[in-house]
């Protein structure tokens, strides 16, 4: 009998943990998200960040990238700042989430970031995201390679390209963690002062 007391214990421990979890994930989708800055983008070796405030795209620094190219294994590395707006009366939280980054719909990148996420309501965190893909997938393509060099080489520092931001929070249950049944998504018109 004590055992079944016991039991019963934890089955309803784990259920108020699981609820709590799903109210602060709810909480998570009515935040604003913004994306604030990216820094130390590197493509292959090859600082984009320095590209971008030149203006131009130079062979030199793309030799790396012309090789890596060869290999089909293109690096992108980098950090993304998320900033998270609670304007909600509820905690919002996730315990890891895994993301997606789309540039005008094509896939850039995708990863996992496994660290606790919690937003105070009326408050705002910035979240560092660290990207590292091989993007050598969407490089393949010659009209994104040529929307890319457009975006870095462009004489405008206001001309926009459209970033899409995925998030899946994942709920846990004892050791175990469970996908959230969708994603949360944001779309971000980013410009290439956003770089320098």
């Amino acid at each position: 009998m004590k055992k079944l007391g016991i039991g019963i214990a934890v089955l309803f421990i784990c259920a108020c943990g699981i609820n709590q979890q799903a109210k602060q994930i709810k909480a998570l989708e009515a935040c604003k998200f913004e994306v604030k800055q990216v820094d130390s983008v590197f493509l292959a070796g090859t600082d984009v960040m320095k590209m971008v405030q030149s203006g131009r795209v130079d062979t030199r620094n793309m030799s790396g990238v012309a090789l890596a190219m060869l290999r089909k294994e293109v690096p992108l590395k980098g950090i993304l700042h998320l900033k998270i707006t609670n304007p909600t009366h509820d905690l919002a939280g996730i315990n890891q989430f895994q993301y997606q980054l789309l540039m005008q719909d094509k896939q850039l990148a995708t990863g996992l970031v496994n660290q606790q996420v919690k937003v105070k309501p009326g408050e705002s965190l910035e979240v560092p995201v660290a990207i590292d893909a091989n993007v050598y997938g969407l490089l393949s393509n010659g009209s994104v390679l040529q929307e890319i060099a457009d975006f870095i080489s462009g004489d405008q520092p206001n001309q926009e390209s459209l970033l899409t931001i995925k998030l899946k929070p994942t709920i846990a249950i004892g050791n175990k963690t469970i996908n959230y049944p969708g994603w949360i998504t944001f779309d971000k018109k980013v410009t290439r002062n956003l770089l320098l």
